[in-house]
């Protein structure tokens, strides 16, 4: 308690920074290094909930021309309307055609799901077209340090 003028006031934490980013430099270096030099693989970002993904990818959107779809186990609930015509199949190939082929791109898909990676194989995208990066949890002093 903060006395003030003969009167208890409760103590006032401090507000949180407006944009949090805490202790991701090494992979926002990693990301950085890989996103100056050539486009290549497609990379699937994966990590437990809440443990910085979205806010590492908004950092790096600062930088080559790259595309994210976060929370992208939400693919593997794609219904095809025709089995004839597979859609997901021709946004995958897109993906792949604007990073790894055509390298006017840097792709990521970003997901709590460690499965993703098996899926995409599943659905036809092979493992030479993408590269998996995981982000780990922050240690216990870290995220006490964060709060």
């Amino acid at each position: 308690m903060i006395v003030q003028a003969g009167l208890f006031a409760p103590k006032v934490a401090p507000p949180p920074p407006q944009d949090p980013f805490y202790n991701r430099v090494t992979e926002l270096d990693y990301f950085k290094e890989k996103f100056s030099g050539e486009v290549g693989f497609v990379t699937v970002l994966v990590g437990p909930r809440n443990c910085g993904k979205s806010r590492l990818l908004k950092e790096l959107l600062r930088q080559k021309p790259v595309i994210v779809i976060d929370e992208a186990n939400d693919l593997m609930d794609w219904k095809e309307p025709d089995p004839l015509q597979p859609e997901l199949k021709q946004v995958l190939s897109f993906l792949v055609s604007i990073s790894k082929e055509d390298r006017l791109a840097h792709v990521i898909l970003a997901t709590s799901d460690y499965f993703l990676a098996n899926w995409l194989t599943q659905v036809g995208m092979t493992e030479d077209k993408f590269r998996v990066k995981v982000l780990g949890d922050l240690t216990k002093e870290e995220a006490e340090k964060f709060i």
